[in-house]
């Protein structure tokens, strides 16, 4: 197993969640270093979990989901862009937590994992995990660098939520739509 492998498709695959988290971040407001630590798992466990997936389910399933992964990405992401685009024009100073909520952050997860499901069919080639314990470390690595990866993009989001509310949650949702343009387009 190829530790620096690993580490390399874990942070080509932790972009788009390193993205969302930024997003997460800058619209938070709350301030607390515990909603950075729950988006960074959230994203980090996902990105763990869907490549064993995709190990697990080998050719067949990739054939099946590789058609239209791309499509359901971009709809997720799509959507929440739009919701979080409209939810701005509502009075956003009265709430007292952050835009996302548990269940919008597991959809996000799962919506940016989606191409780790792939990546996990072709680990034992890319990184010799052709054991279940090769794969289990493989995807630790791929899992703890998304982790970190996220954790910094959340930080960094958190750093310019100082600006107006309103703005940071349109852009915010303007990112999630070019992400999900972008899962679209090469998809």
């Amino acid at each position: 197993m190829s530790a620096v492998s690993a580490a390399i498709i874990g942070a080509a695959l932790a972009m788009d969640a390193f993205a969302v988290s930024f997003v997460c971040g800058s619209s938070d407001r709350t301030k607390r270093l515990r909603c950075a630590f729950i988006t960074a798992a959230a994203f980090g466990i996902f990105q763990m979990i869907m490549p064993i997936l995709g190990w697990s389910v080998g050719k067949v399933g990739s054939k099946a989901i590789e058609g239209f992964d791309h499509i359901i990405a971009f709809g997720i992401l799509v959507f929440l862009g739009v919701k979080m685009i409209i939810d701005s024009f509502g009075n956003i100073m009265d709430k007292k937590s952050d835009v996302f909520d548990l269940r919008s952050l597991i959809i996000m997860a799962l919506a940016t994992s989606i191409d780790a499901l792939t990546v996990g069919i072709v680990l034992p080639s890319a990184v010799g995990a052709e054991t279940f314990t090769s794969l289990i470390m493989s995807v630790s690595i791929i899992g703890a660098v998304t982790f970190i990866l996220c954790f910094i993009g959340y930080q960094l989001g958190r750093r310019i939520s100082n600006l107006n509310p309103r703005i940071t949650q349109i852009i915010g949702g303007i990112v999630l739509i070019a992400l999900g343009i972008k899962s679209l387009i090469t998809g």
